[in-house]
């Protein structure tokens, strides 16, 4: 069993403990009264190129990224250059949570992308309830009509969502669904590998009308005009950020390379 096979078993169970405690039903309803203003999303990239800075405290192939208290930085990231804001909410790989999420919507003025293993419509739901204004889908782990059902939920209930893929077979998948905004993850999941180039591959295959984010390995500006110059419309970057001396200036300088 590979690393994303094994999350995969893992967030099954999450999901089953989650539904025994709150109900599907229950999260429906709330989601009916559910008010909070929405910021705009996919509508970043359409409007020109955008960086996602990514939160999470640690991951499977880094180990711990963090030095000082997570929020710390989201108050860093809610006064930098960044667009948007990626939050893991994985608990075991990445130390994240839902409740990280609404700390962190409670800190910031940017639309925020919560990123998990999102296989359950109950997911879904949780996201628009925790305040994010996007959610992460990984091809991989979909099948067609798995991700037909969990975008039509989405976009019900007026959420934005990026669909992750890392080669040609997946990308066809997204694009038979109709995905808009596509993330290219330079890293495989299934090793944990990472290719810059996977995104030179990919991004040959959107559409015109359909914007490319290249997500993982971007460290330097140079990576920023590579992935630009071969068709990405945006960036998610994490780690790079989270490990700078200076978090706001490193935003800066990979900012100011989207041009």
């Amino acid at each position: 069993m590979n690393v994303l096979d094994e999350i995969v078993v893992k967030k099954r169970a999450e999901i089953a403990a989650a539904k025994a405690v709150r109900s599907l039903e229950l999260l429906q309803k709330d989601a009916e009264n559910y008010k909070q203003q929405r910021r705009p999303f996919k509508a970043l990239f359409e409007r020109g190129p955008a960086l996602i800075a990514e939160l999470k405290p640690k991951s499977p192939s880094e180990g711990d990224l963090v030095s000082r208290p997570i929020l710390e930085i989201a108050d860093l990231y809610a006064k930098s250059g960044a667009d948007a804001i990626s939050v893991l909410t994985d608990k075991p790989y990445f130390g994240g949570s839902i409740e990280l999420l609404q700390e962190v919507r409670a800190r910031v003025p940017q639309a925020i992308l919560r990123k998990d293993f999102i296989i359950d419509e109950y997911q879904v739901y949780e996201t628009l309830l925790a305040g994010a204004d996007a959610f992460l889908l990984i091809a991989n782990i979909l099948s067609v009509d798995e991700l037909n059902k969990l975008t039509s939920i989405g976009q019900a209930l007026g959420l934005d969502y990026l669909v992750e893929v890392h080669d040609e077979a997946e990308m066809e998948k997204v694009l038979e669904v109709g995905a808009e905004l596509i993330g290219i993850n330079n890293r495989d999941l299934k090793t944990l590998e990472v290719s810059i180039e996977t995104t030179q591959r990919l991004a040959a295959m959107v559409p015109p009308g359909t914007f490319a984010v290249s997500e993982s390995g971007i460290e330097t500006a140079a990576d920023v005009r590579r992935v630009r110059g071969w068709g990405a419309r945006g960036i998610l970057v994490g780690t790079s950020i989270l490990r700078s001396n200076d978090p706001l200036e490193k935003i800066q300088e990979l900012k100011a390379a989207l041009v």
